[in-house]
């Protein structure tokens, strides 16, 4: 069973709300809640760069250590990407659908999600930037 309705962001700074009342407004229509987000990369890279410049947003975010699974906050002079989005309400993967505009996402209740189409990539090569993927809680 699969259901699904898009949303959009009209104000960057504003996304982890709109996202939040979004989610809500989900839950109403189908009484229940969503465990997908799709977006395209660049409004998942607005997101990525409002989460890291905008004051006291990686305080809402952690990851999770991959050897001892052991909860960890990211630095504050680490650069970070959103791979997913936790709350009360719900907690979301994030899937990128490059056929949605920017600033649109869509939310989706999927209850097979099929991930296993995934592969692995190689590590990319070690810069000064590194980049952890966490989740916002």
């Amino acid at each position: 069973m699969k259901f699904e309705k898009k949303y959009i962001i009209e104000k960057w700074i504003e996304w982890n709300t709109i996202l939040s009342n979004a989610i809500g407004d989900f839950n109403t229509v189908y009484s229940l809640a969503p465990n997908i987000l799709e977006a395209n990369n660049h409004t998942y890279s607005q997101i990525d760069f409002l989460t890291n410049v905008v004051p006291g947003e990686k305080d809402k975010l952690y990851r999770t250590d991959e050897l001892t699974e052991r909860i960890l906050k990211p630095q504050p002079n680490e650069n970070v990407g959103v791979s997913g989005f936790n709350s009360a309400a719900c907690s979301l993967g994030f899937a990128i659908d490059n056929n949605l505009n920017d600033r649109k996402f869509r939310l989706v209740y999927d209850s097979d999600p099929e991930w296993n189409d995934e592969t692995g990539c190689p590590n990319p090569i070690e810069t000064d930037e590194k980049k952890q993927k966490c989740s916002i809680f």
